[in-house]
């Protein structure tokens, strides 16, 4: 059985009807729609995930950071590595 797909105006439409009367299951019902799928919706268009609401996927990207950014990444990385070379050492004192 093939999965039926909405638009991204019906949904949005199904979304306003529910937040206006504030049961989202009672308008899911009449629409013929699982309360779930409808409650999920809501959850996607307030975390402002319309690509996934209109049921396409965004590709993740590679990170690629700036110069100032790796700067303070590998200062970072220097820090966390003394700090644990130092805990490091420190356990082997109290072993």
């Amino acid at each position: 059985m093939k999965k039926k797909q909405y638009d991204l105006n019906f949904k949005k439409t199904v979304i306003a009807k529910g937040k206006e009367i504030g049961n989202m299951t009672a308008v899911a019902r009449q629409h013929e729609l699982d309360p779930k799928m409808v409650l999920r919706w809501a959850r996607e268009l307030d975390r402002r995930d319309l690509d996934q609401l209109n049921g396409t996927t965004i590709k993740q990207t590679k990170f690629v950071p700036t110069t100032e950014e790796y700067a303070q990444l590998e200062k970072e990385n220097e820090k966390l590595k003394k700090l644990f070379a130092e805990q490091a050492l420190e356990r082997d004192i109290l072993k």
